[in-house]
């Protein structure tokens, strides 16, 4: 599935032309996320939905009461590390 086939409708519309994560629109997404179960690894605060992309960044998409939608755009690092134990690798966690 595309970014553009995850976030709403109203994304591909031409309201959101100019953002940053539209460039992203034909890229495939990796794994889906609801803050409440991960949250989001940028810094905006009304984040409840974001998407890691194969290239390697995060698109959220930002339901700021105040200001409206945004789809913000970071580099994403994946943060699970292999456990090790008298050099064996024993998990990924």
């Amino acid at each position: 599935m595309l970014l553009k086939d995850v976030l709403p409708y109203e994304f591909m519309r031409g309201e959101f032309d100019n953002c940053k994560a539209m460039k992203f629109a034909d890229i495939k997404v990796v794994q889906e996320y609801e803050s409440y179960k991960k949250s989001w690894i940028g810094n905006h605060k009304y984040v409840h939905f974001w998407y890691v992309l194969e290239n390697g960044y995060a698109v959220g998409f930002n339901e700021n009461p105040s200001r409206g939608w945004s789809f913000p755009v970071v580099k994403y690092i994946d943060t699970k590390l292999w456990i090790y134990h008298e050099g064996k690798k024993l998990k990924y966690g």
